[in-house]
């Protein structure tokens, strides 16, 4: 006979507490169909968020690259702009002392001379046959010295120009400007010395003066304080009584340098202690 219904009862009763009941076996396969359904909505929610995230540093980098590029195109603007300035005083103060020392070399070659024959170059057979030169008086240079002061004044207003300024009495003005004879050396002194206005070329030869690099020392302000800037340069030429002529760093021109500079010959970066030598 089949088995009774207490049987069966013990046999699934039985079976429920093994875990191997039918029942059991299909909620514990929903169950699982459903745990793997939301565990796959989870990680997809995970990855939409971290994309997201991902997405708002990404926009926030390049918010802080293009910050930082554009602040440092304004600080290498302002650098760039300071220089150029600075550069440009430099030149400006090189121009206006050099256009001064040119003004006063004219001065000293024309001074004594007729004006209307101060540009005609004249031989020496015409020299000879002149007359004898009107002596230079002391109003002539009166005036000069303030037709030099005009001129200094009107290429830099800023220059210092009352140390050429000079004031003689009206009944002098017509004498002539006593001349000064020379020195004579002193006893067991060589004979041979500089002559007046001769450059010092500061014991090189001038053969090995070409090509020779130099710095030169001009007197500038720089915040409100003034001080002695090296310019380092090669000599291009030299003329035995006028001075050297120097092709500097960072300037297209060629300037003069002459007695009344300071200098020395070699790159310098500080300026030599006075006494230390002339080299």
């Amino acid at each position: 006979m089949g088995k009774s219904i207490d049987e069966l009862l013990q046999q699934e009763l039985e079976a429920a507490r093994a875990g191997t009941h039918q029942r059991q076996k299909g909620e514990e396969k929903r169950l699982l169909a459903l745990k793997q359904q939301k565990l796959k909505k989870a990680e997809q929610t995970r990855l939409m968020r971290v994309a997201a995230v991902d997405a708002r540093f990404e926009e926030q980098k390049r918010e802080v690259e293009d910050e930082f590029n554009r602040e440092r195109s304004i600080v290498q603007d302002r650098l760039a702009h300071e220089l150029m300035e600075r550069q440009k005083r430099s030149s400006k103060g090189l121009e206006d002392m050099n256009a001064v020392r040119a003004m006063t070399r004219r001065y000293r070659q024309t001074r004594g001379a007729d004006p209307g024959m101060a540009t005609k170059a004249a031989s020496k057979r015409d020299i000879k046959g002149t007359a004898q030169a009107v002596p230079l008086r002391q109003g002539d240079v009166e005036e000069d010295f303030e037709t030099m002061m005009e001129l200094a004044s009107t290429i830099n207003p800023s220059v210092e120009v009352s140390f050429m300024e000079i004031d003689f009495r009206g009944r002098d003005r017509q004498r002539p400007v006593d001349a000064v004879p020379p020195k004579r050396p002193l006893d067991g002194a060589s004979g041979k010395r500089q002559r007046r206005g001769d450059f010092d070329m500061k014991g090189k030869a001038r053969a090995e003066v070409s090509g020779a690099r130099i710095t030169v020392w001009y007197e500038e302000e720089h915040g409100g304080r003034k001080m002695d800037v090296p310019y380092v340069g090669v000599v291009n030429s030299c003329d035995p009584r006028e001075g050297l002529y120097v092709k500097f760093e960072g300037f297209p021109e060629e300037m003069l340098i002459t007695n009344e500079d300071d200098w020395r010959w070699g790159s310098h970066s500080r300026k030599p202690p006075e006494g230390s030598g002339r080299r």
